[in-house]
């Protein structure tokens, strides 16, 4: 009986190793089925979504692709009005620089006409200017501010000088 005993022990305690194995088993065939969720399956579906959302994303990339386009070509226009208003600006200073700008008062205070040499004596305010036919010099015209002055003729009845700068002309009658 002895060995009976044994064996019935042993057969107990194949059993019990049996029936604790079989839940052990189970755990095992679940983690290589399949049709089990597992990491790669997730990832997988992760990026099937991502495609399905691929038409939006293209379309979204077409609008934006439009309305990039747009905004560039309202910037180029935008970039043209300002040089435009740029250049205005700078035209419209300078014309009121010449404005501003007072033109010397001169004198004549002696001529001498001779020989294709005709000089003048010009007084403005107290310094006194020798001038030539067709000769340029500079002129101040306010405190620290000179101009140039283009002598064109000097005659018997008049002398012409011209201020480029100032885009006027002077005539000065004897």
């Amino acid at each position: 009986m002895n060995t009976r005993n044994q064996l019935s022990a042993l057969g107990l305690a194949i059993g019990i190793l049996i029936s604790a194995m079989a839940p052990l088993s189970l755990d095992a065939q679940e983690k290589q089925d399949p049709t089990a969720e597992s990491e790669v399956i997730k990832q997988t579906m992760s990026k099937i979504r991502e495609v399905e959302k691929l038409d939006a994303y293209v379309e979204q990339n077409k609008a934006l692709t439009a309305t990039n386009k747009q905004l560039e070509a309202e910037l180029a226009g935008i970039k043209k009005q300002v040089a435009k208003l740029t250049a205005d600006l700078t035209e419209q200073t300078a014309k009121l620089r010449k404005q501003l700008l007072q033109m010397p008062t001169f004198e004549i205070k002696s001529k001498i006409l001779g020989s294709g040499r005709n000089m003048a004596i010009l007084q403005s305010k107290d310094r006194n200017f020798r001038i030539r036919a067709n000769t340029e010099m500079s002129v101040p015209v306010s405190e620290g501010i000179w101009v140039l002055m283009q002598v064109k003729n000097i005659s018997k009845e008049l002398i012409e000088l011209h201020f480029p700068e100032l885009e006027r002309t002077v005539y000065l009658y004897d």
